[in-house]
């Protein structure tokens, strides 16, 4: 097991059961310094104190384990607004939120996600030039998803 799925492993067993999740590990940086940085949520978003906690916790099973043999760095945050959605799960705490698509023939879909199904997301497709009334309801495979970003919207 390479130091990635150990992380992975161990922040998912430190999480089973609650309402979070480990949405990613990212080892960068040389071998003289890694940097690990590990990508929480949680079904209702996910605190900086959460975060905080579990960064303690897992840096000390690091260090127990003798994981990393020199100096690192560790960083546990949530997804930023940069980041895709990775995993199903997250769809659920954006209903209502408008999202950008990208599906897996290359086209791209925007629009208001109504609806997180098991094996679908149905979102109110924004056309453009259109008015926001009446937008087509479109119902997207999750095998079809390439890519999804939360849109963020500044308006008043």
């Amino acid at each position: 097991m390479d130091l990635k799925e150990r992380i992975e492993a161990l922040v998912e067993g430190y999480l089973q059961g609650s309402e979070y999740f480990l949405v990613n590990v990212l080892i960068a940086g040389g071998k003289s310094v890694p940097k690990l940085i590990i990508w929480l949520d949680g079904d209702a978003g996910v605190s900086i104190d959460k975060c905080a906690e579990v960064s303690r916790w897992l840096g000390k099973r690091i260090e127990d384990e003798n994981l990393i043999e020199t100096n690192y760095t560790l960083e546990v945050s949530s997804p930023g607004i940069d980041q895709p959605l990775k995993l199903f799960r997250q769809y659920k705490q954006h209903l209502g939120r408008n999202l950008r698509v990208t599906l897996k023939d290359g086209s791209t879909k925007t629009g208001k996600l109504e609806e997180v199904k098991e094996t679908s997301v149905t979102i109110a497709e924004t056309a453009k030039g259109k008015k926001k009334e009446n937008n087509p309801l479109l119902e997207i495979a999750t095998t079809d998803i390439e890519k999804a970003f939360v849109l963020i919207s500044f308006n008043l």
